[in-house]
């Protein structure tokens, strides 16, 4: 093993404090953002259910501030807690938890608190009986539990309705097809907005409750955004950073166990199509983009975890010096 790699393992990868460098670190640096820059003001929409009666509550920026940090704190948390749950990485790594909580940390739009980061944490949650349910003949719980999930994230973001059929696909490529567990999510689904249904009809504003839904309709090709010149540095950069990733995780993850490869394989399929979608929908949310960058970060952790190649530690070093500059150039 190179030194340069060995020394990447040693003391990032596997550092025992790592977590608390990066908590720490991370703090300081939304902080200083938080303080150095104009926050961006939270724009409510009709795409939702149950983020609108709350967004008032953090309408105070500081308010808002602290409870962005929480929730990306808790996202992280997650994607820890999956990883060593059902050891998808086989080594000892503290890269899930690290990597998004710093990719979540060098644009001021990350310090505001919404919706989006509610539902994604109820997306996240979702893949635990996603995984569960691999190789289990008969899976229709563990769908209802995904469908339940996927359906509350959906209440306070509409837009995570679209991730139900790409769950279908990667619960097939899990397990192969099952019609118990695909009624038994339609089932789950269907509870939960047939509640929600029983409310408004029982204050008799059924139009509200079909006003998240005409979100869906809202699409058009997106005209050029009006970026500055560093914004479009960073839309370039993510784009290059997700394909060169993308392409060298596929080399390491083809020769992992079967469950790693499946997961490995569904997390690259949503994040092309959440890429697409945010793209149809660039002028209505930035939903899926934060849910792309979230399995993004997972996606980097497995590789950069796993990899005994110097040229990907060169190049992991690269473009966090690349991001640090994005980042102080705010």
């Amino acid at each position: 093993m190179h030194p340069v790699v060995r020394s990447f393992r040693t003391k990032i990868v596997e550092g025992r404090f790592i977590p608390i460098i990066a908590s720490f670190g991370v703090i300081i640096m939304r902080v200083a953002l938080y303080l150095r820059v104009e926050v961006p003001q939270i724009i409510l929409a009709d795409n939702n259910y149950l983020w609108n009666p709350i967004a008032d509550y953090f309408s105070n920026r500081t308010l808002s501030f602290i409870s962005s940090t929480l929730s990306v704190f808790i996202i992280s948390g997650i994607l820890s807690l999956l990883n060593s749950k059902f050891n998808l990485i086989r080594a000892r790594s503290a890269l899930p938890f690290a990597a998004s909580l710093f990719l979540f940390s060098i644009h001021p739009y990350f310090l505001v608190m919404t919706g989006n980061y509610i539902s994604i944490i109820f997306i996240l949650l979702a893949f635990f009986p996603f995984l569960e349910s691999y190789q289990k003949t008969d899976s229709y719980l563990y769908s209802f539990r995904s469908a339940i999930l996927i359906a509350i994230a959906s209440l306070f973001q509409i837009y995570a309705l679209l991730l139900i059929p790409l769950w279908w696909n990667g619960e097939r490529t899990m397990r192969g097809p099952q019609t118990r567990s695909f009624l038994s999510s339609v089932f789950g689904l269907t509870l939960v907005y047939i509640s929600v249904f029983s409310l408004f009809f029982l204050f008799d504003n059924r139009e509200g409750f079909l006003q998240p839904f005409l979100s869906f309709a809202a699409f058009s090709i997106p005209e050029m955004p009006d970026f500055s010149t560093l914004e479009w540095v960073a839309v370039a950069f993510i784009g290059i950073f997700f394909i060169v990733n993308m392409t060298l995780s596929v080399k390491i993850y083809s020769r992992d166990k079967v469950l790693s490869l499946n997961f490995m394989q569904f997390i690259l399929f949503l994040i092309i199509l959440l890429l697409l979608l945010q793209v149809v929908y660039w002028e209505q949310t930035l939903f899926f983009f934060m849910l792309s960058l979230t399995l993004i970060s997972y996606l980097n952790a497995y590789l950069y975890t796993s990899t005994n190649s110097k040229f990907h530690i060169s190049f992991a070093y690269a473009m966090m010096a690349v991001m640090l500059v994005i980042y102080f150039l705010q």
